[in-house]
């Protein structure tokens, strides 16, 4: 019942016009480097192998190996080898590192094994085993440019060797 006994009146609304949605042919591509967290208070066992960083903040017994960085925070431990590109260790490593290009071993960090690095950066931290340095990875070199500069083409009257001077 509307207001004073008249009937309610009933509006038609149209629902709205949809666009035709695009249709992919594939999903776009998953970006390439992930990060993974073990979380304070979280327990893993096993082998984390891939592409990407990890932050281990709880307990991690097991092996790491990355293409990518492994950060040990202050309250993680890891009890195995870690092979990372980067590692940089605040909480406790019983196991071997091998750093591909730099570790860093902070204060509040501990080592329990050997190192082998290109890099290694010691903030008082203790480090019980011995460490090994790699030879660093191979920068990429600056390519050459395909054409020279006498392939060059200048506009009529431009005299390159006045230039040059």
């Amino acid at each position: 019942m509307g207001l004073f006994g008249t009937p309610p009146r009933q509006e038609t609304v149209a629902p709205p016009a949809f666009e035709e949605e695009e249709v992919f042919d594939e999903l776009p591509p998953l970006p390439k480097a992930q990060s993974t967290i073990i979380a304070q208070g979280i327990t893993v066992t096993g082998v984390i192998r891939g592409e990407g960083t990890v932050l281990v903040e709880g307990r991690l017994e097991g092996e790491i190996d990355m293409k990518g960085g492994v950060t040990v925070a202050a309250s993680g431990m890891v009890q195995g080898p870690i092979t990372a590109d980067a590692v940089r260790v605040a909480g406790d490593v019983q196991g071997n590192i091998t750093a591909r290009e730099h570790l860093c071993l902070e204060r509040t960090g501990g080592i329990h094994g050997d190192v082998a690095t290109a890099s290694l950066i010691v903030e008082n931290g203790r480090l019980e085993g011995s460490s090994s340095m790699l030879n660093p990875p191979p920068q990429a070199q600056p390519r050459e440019p395909d054409i020279s500069v006498q392939d060059l083409q200048f506009g009529a009257g431009y005299d390159l060797e006045l230039d040059e001077k």
